[in-house]
């Protein structure tokens, strides 16, 4: 339980960061959508190099988790206010908040992740710590969705620090964990195929298809006020999307006792996300919203679940975030590009963009069931 109060607090930070900072740039302080797109992938590509220093650093020094995370997670909490607030000041000062934000939040985000293996070491362990995961990360993102409702009722600032202050609160938690259980250290003699501590193909079919549908939960944020069906203010689009999350930690996901029965899950799970994202093409309807949700939710329980059988390590988690950071900045900046210099779709701009994530969760879904059809190639016998 300790694990996912702590995975509330830290969330509170990351999902307020992922929803907020480009709707409150664009939307409340006016900045132009390609630059805010341009900061959000400078961050996240600092965020995801740091995610793979402190993995590795990690592998070779798991005692030093708990004071990285503390001082990670507090320099986190006192710079992430600025990322926003520091708008009128230019590019260069919400540059220089961003990176600090970034990169401290790796400090305490990779140790958080790697305790994973050390407390889910069985497949239903795992399981059901990455349904803690799931409903901790639902619970901050109320509080994200609170924000971009309040910023019309209440200044941004007070707001902002509220999320900080409740994120340091709360995320303080890990630390004890991280004293007890610090993360296992980096085999020095890694499998075949996993060179980079996790088999690419699972990393490959993770990054792909999860930030594919993290793409589409943003771009509907942007929908014209004449879009057919829409739920078109932002609380509600975001509370059915959060609705959705939610209800997916309570559908039964049963891994067994190998990753294959996981991976087969995972296929599934990205067919139809895949369908999902297609339909966007014609409908933006609330229950569109959900089933979105849901599959988001889906594909990012399984994937974690079967971290803890396939990642080598603190370094397999470092991979598995700053991979999914990068892709995430790049998906945020092709947001921006879709938008242009508006606010909002396009309708036919937008059901172009459902399409490219439809098929993007494909070419996930078959990633995965390449890996499935090649287990002495990719190291799933192994696993």
């Amino acid at each position: 339980m300790a694990y996912g109060v702590a995975h509330v607090g830290k969330s509170l930070l990351w999902t307020a960061s992922d929803l907020l900072t480009l709707y409150l740039l664009v939307s409340v302080y006016s900045v132009d959508p390609i630059v805010a797109g341009a900061l959000f992938l400078a961050g996240l590509a600092a965020n995801a190099v740091a995610d793979l220093a402190v993995g590795i650093w990690l592998g070779r020094r798991p005692h030093h988790a708990a004071r990285l995370a503390g001082i990670g997670l507090a320099v986190a909490a006192a710079s992430f206010p600025a990322t926003v607030l520091l708008a009128p000041h230019g590019p260069v000062a919400l540059l220089g908040a961003t990176l600090a934000f970034r990169i401290a939040y790796a400090g305490c985000d990779v140790p958080h992740n790697a305790l994973m293996t050390r407390l889910g070491g069985i497949p239903a362990r795992a399981a059901w710590l990455a349904r803690v995961r799931t409903i901790g990360t639902a619970l901050a993102a109320l509080f994200a969705a609170w924000g971009v409702g309040g910023s019309a009722r209440i200044a941004t600032a007070p707001m902002l620090w509220a999320i900080a202050g409740a994120a340091l609160l709360i995320g303080s938690t890990m630390l004890p964990l991280l004293s007890r259980f610090p993360p296992v250290p980096d085999d020095r003699r890694p499998r075949p195929g996993r060179s980079i501590g996790l088999p690419p193909t699972f990393l490959a079919a993770n990054v792909i298809g999860i930030v594919a549908l993290g793409a589409l939960a943003k771009a509907v944020l942007h929908l014209p006020a004449v879009a057919p069906h829409a739920a078109n203010d932002g609380v509600s689009i975001l509370a059915l999307l959060i609705v959705g999350r939610s209800a997916a930690a309570l559908i039964p996901i049963r891994l067994g006792s190998a990753p294959r029965h996981g991976l087969i899950l995972q296929s599934a799970a990205f067919v139809a996300g895949g369908s999902v994202a297609a339909g966007f093409a014609w409908s933006t309807a609330p229950a569109m919203l959900v089933a979105l949700g849901v599959v988001m939710g889906v594909t990012n329980l399984i994937g974690w679940a079967l971290l803890p059988a396939l990642a080598q390590g603190p370094r397999g988690y470092g991979v598995y975030t700053m991979a999914s950071k990068l892709a995430l900045g790049a998906a945020g900046l092709a947001l921006a590009g879709g938008l242009g210099h508006v606010p909002v779709f396009a309708p036919d701009v937008f059901a172009r963009f459902a399409a490219a994530i439809a098929l993007a969760c494909l070419v996930a879904a078959l990633l995965v069931a390449r890996r499935l059809t090649s287990p002495r190639r990719h190291g799933l016998s192994q696993s």
